[in-house]
């Protein structure tokens, strides 16, 4: 072999050392992206399950909502009530009171 193969085949084989380097970073950062894709993937099913718990609590919140304000309107309900029978009974007992005074009673 001549002189110039022999530098051509030198050169050659440092520059295959040389990729063979650089495929072996290639292949570790190939490695590391498809763990934080894989990662990413995971968070995403979380924040949808996330997403899918706060979506269930947010109806349970305004059925709870619902309910509470009717407990709260029932004894107002009631009070009312009480009101109008007492209004009832005082306008009655009134007109009792004139019937009986007009002698009408």
């Amino acid at each position: 072999m001549d002189l110039e193969h022999e530098q051509r085949l030198t050169a050659v084989e440092e520059r295959s050392k040389s990729n063979t380097k650089r495929l072996d970073k290639l292949e570790a950062s190939t490695e590391a992206i498809n763990r934080i894709a894989t990662n990413m993937e995971v968070m995403a099913e979380r924040q949808e399950q996330v997403a899918e718990r706060q979506e269930h609590m947010a109806e349970s919140v305004d059925k709870l909502d619902g309910k509470v304000t009717a407990l709260e309107q029932k004894p107002a309900k009631r009070w009312e009530g009480m009101v109008d029978k007492a209004i009832g009974a005082l306008i009655g007992g009134l007109i009792a009171f004139v019937l009986f005074q007009l002698g009408l009673g």
